[in-house]
Order: structure tokens, then sequence, then C-alpha cells
């Protein structure tokens, strides 16, 4: 089967697909005025689609990826930089919940968002875990905190440095500084030896979390869990996480307690220019 088919009658040659190839796998025919694949291109294309979304004339489609399959984009469909700007900045992260449980419809229309994220030579490594049970997100909370208690009983420099002595004393006491009575948490894991995992993870999550302002939920980035979850064998498998996975990411969400009416100050930008 051929890497990719043109549709003669729509290709105009611009070569617009030459050009956006990022392995330069196209070349133009110089007798028919069409692209073709590179010798070998076949075993080397990572199948990022690039070709098909590029080309004006939706003459362009991959062998796995029919131009057909893929949706056009209307024109005006980027936002203006102001709307960004104000967006960016005026998203917070949420840590007072509502006690409302989160349709898992919206986690998987979520979740179809995030996974268009970019990774690494198009890897898409990404795999999720949503905890929808309240009760689970608890007893996660309940064993990262048993993985510092056994820190702490170590005298580890981790627990000093990251305070976590007041962090279960707030636990006995019945508050939760670790998922802050979230409904839910989302994960991510990838295998360990994928070096691009960390990263698509990351940018994965990110998508998701600016995402989900606009089905009016809020997020947190759940470091300590994150942490449990690689080094305390316990929350792993509490979580369903493979034993020859990591986990690069854990994010609380819900419906926030409360609104925001301005965006705080931060530091200014440290910019060296090369």
């Amino acid at each position: 089967m051929s890497l990719f088919t043109i549709n003669k009658e729509k290709c105009k040659g611009d070569g617009a697909c030459v050009m956006e190839c990022p392995l330069g796998l196209i070349v133009m025919d110089a007798n028919a005025h069409v692209p073709v694949p590179r010798e070998g291109a076949e075993s080397v294309c990572i199948n990022c689609g690039h070709c098909v979304a590029v080309c004006p004339h939706g003459a362009f489609s991959l062998a796995l990826m029919p131009v057909e399959e893929c949706r056009e984009l209307s024109a005006g469909w980027n936002l203006s930089a102001q709307k960004i700007e104000t967006f960016f900045k005026g998203r917070r992260s949420v840590r007072i919940y509502k006690k409302d449980i989160v349709p898992r419809e919206t986690f998987e229309k979520l979740i179809d968002i995030a996974r268009y994220a970019p990774s690494g030579i198009n890897r898409q490594p990404v795999r999720w875990i949503v905890i929808h049970d309240p009760a689970q997100v608890q007893k996660i909370a309940d064993e990262t905190i048993n993985w510092m208690r056994s820190l702490v009983n170590e005298q580890s420099p981790m627990a000093q440095s990251l305070h976590m002595q007041s962090l279960i004393d707030a636990w006995e006491k019945g508050k939760d500084l670790i998922c802050r009575q979230a409904p839910h948490l989302i994960l991510t894991y990838a295998l360990k030896d994928d070096m691009t995992a960390s990263g698509a993870c990351t940018i994965a999550t990110t998508y998701l979390e600016l995402a989900a302002v606009s089905f009016g939920l809020g997020t947190c980035w759940a470091g300590y869990v994150n942490m449990a979850l690689n080094f305390w064998p316990n929350a792993k498998k509490l979580a369903g996480i493979p034993a020859k996975a990591s986990c690069f990411s854990v994010m609380m969400i819900g419906y926030p307690k409360l609104p925001y009416f301005r965006v705080p100050l931060r530091n200014p930008s440290r910019i060296t220019w090369g």
C-alpha cells in the first residue's frame, strides 16, 4: 500500500505538503507535478498528518488518515491574542471543590481534546486513568500520607524539605491537604523507558487543564500524589498503574466552589536574548 494518495483533480502542485513534512519524506514528481513519497518513506513516516492538514485543496490522504475523516477548520477558528491573554492570566488552580460529581461523559470529552496535544515524533505515549469515585480519591490520599510517614520515620531530607510532617498533622486532624477533597483525579502514565513520555504527559495534562475551564471545571496539579505513585508501591497498585509504567502527572478536578474576580501579580519574566 502506498504511503499516501493524491487526488489529481484537486491537487494544484503548490508543494505545501513537500514543505510541511517534518521528516522531508515528500518530493514533487518533476514530470507529473504531483507529490510522491521518497524511497523508504513508508518505514519512517510518523503519521503526524501535517501533510493532510496543510493541503488547502483537500487533495492529500495518508493511507492511515483519509482526508475525508479529518475535520476541516473554518475561518477564524483561532482565538485573538487578547482573549488568550485574559484566559491564561485569569485561570487559577482550584483547591476548594463542590461535592458534585462530574459525569463520565465530560471526562471522555476532555480527554478526547487532550489527546491532540503534541508528542515527540508523534509517539502518543500518554495513557489515562480517571479516579472517578471520591472514596477512591481519599484512599489514594491516605496512601500518600502513609508514604510520607515512612519518609518522616526515615528522617528523609525530602520529608524535611517538603514539610511532610505538617501535612501528616493536618491529615490526622481531618484536613486534606493532599487531594483537597477533590471529587476526582486524572492520572497520566506511560512506559518507564519511553524517553518522550514525560514531556508528552505533561503537555497533554496541560491541554486538559486549560480545556477543563470551558466545562465549568477547576483543576490543580497533585504533586504529592504523583510522587507517591512512583515511590510507594501500595499507592501505585491502588491507582491501577501497570508495573512497567511510571506516573507522569496527577490532576485534581471538580467543580470549583469559589469564583475568581481578578488577576494576581507575578514576578517579571526572566529573559535572556541570544
